[in-house]
């Protein structure tokens, strides 16, 4: 009998034995498993915590849960401090941009928003004022439970300088570019005034330059009636048939249609004549051959020669056009 209770006691021990070695190996495994999780924890810790962005998760309460420490470099106030204050939007927001940034907060918690990325202004504990930029997005655990937002946020302040002073680089070169086309049409003008000058001063001349020469025929013919008229008439057209043109004037002109035209025509032609720099100088503002010989007071076949003589002294290719060649220089 008391060998059967010896024995019972025998087997209920060794029962136990293996039941504590079964709880002692659990308990291994569980303080392995703690410190695989310690270890995921910290290392995930340090990512969040050496962030070079302010990283932030709001319950869906709108209460901060977690505050990187990286949020002092950019506002001068601790984790610690931020999570206790009354929130984000009383202790830093600019005034201007409260209502902006409670309205994305509240559409960020409901999960409303269209676009997920905010820019706003904050005053900082030294009272700097800095842009800052804030994108949201859920968070959620595994089985698809709604925990709130991660927010990230980054110091936008140079970035806007640098905007702002690419913008006002635009504005200078749009003004530039309105300056360049006034000018440019103002040298338009100059160019149509000073041609339509020209025309009209060639056509007076060879309008005159033709009265003279018929009352030289008709003088020369013998007509008796009224000749003393005839010979004061014809005087008087001799004397202003020929309006020599101000040729400094319309050189003045010419550069300041063409700059530096007459400059490179003269020193990569440094052979020519002053009356070949007159012709080129025409024929750069679009007068005729006609046009010319009536400023010149030659007659339209003599332009012509001169101007085959002028290709010559210039090299031209037959192949191109006089015209063509002065508008390159």
């Amino acid at each position: 009998m008391a060998g059967d209770k010896d024995h019972a006691k025998i087997k209920r021990i060794e029962a136990l034995e293996s039941e504590v070695s079964k709880l002692k190996l659990e308990l291994e495994h569980l303080k392995f498993q703690e410190e695989q999780e310690r270890t995921k924890r910290a290392f995930y810790q340090q990512i969040a915590d050496f962030a070079f962005a302010w990283e932030l998760w709001f319950e869906s309460n709108g209460a901060i849960k977690y505050c990187s420490p990286s949020c002092y470099d950019l506002t001068g106030y601790s984790a610690n401090q931020i999570i206790a204050s009354a929130g984000i939007n009383e202790l830093l927001v600019f005034d201007a941009d409260k209502e902006k940034y409670t309205n994305f907060l509240q559409g960020a918690l409901n999960q409303t928003l269209l676009h997920q990325t905010l820019e706003f202004r904050v005053l900082t504990r030294t009272k700097q004022l800095r842009w800052f930029m804030m994108n949201v997005r859920g968070v959620y655990d595994k089985i698809g439970k709604y925990l709130g937002i991660r927010a990230s946020v980054l110091d936008i302040t140079r970035l806007k300088q640098a905007m702002g002073h690419i913008l006002e680089l635009e504005k200078t070169k749009a003004f530039d570019s309105r300056n360049k086309n006034r000018l440019q049409t103002e040298l338009e003008l100059k160019d149509r005034e000073l041609v339509s000058f020209l025309l009209q001063l060639s056509q007076k001349n060879e309008l005159l330059s033709k009265a003279a020469a018929l009352l030289q025929q008709e003088h020369k013919s013998g007509a008796k009636k009224a000749p003393d008229t005839l010979r004061q008439l014809k005087d008087l057209l001799q004397t202003n048939s020929v309006q020599a043109v101000d040729w400094s004037m319309v050189e003045n002109q010419v550069d300041k249609i063409h700059p530096g035209f007459l400059e490179r025509l003269q020193k990569k032609h440094p052979l020519i004549s002053v009356n070949d720099k007159k012709i080129c100088s025409y024929i750069r503002l679009g007068l005729s051959s006609k046009e010319i010989a009536g400023l010149l007071n030659i007659t339209p076949k003599s332009v012509e020669v001169s101007r085959v003589r002028l290709r010559k002294k210039l090299g031209i290719n037959v192949k191109t056009r006089l015209v063509f060649y002065l508008e390159q220089l």
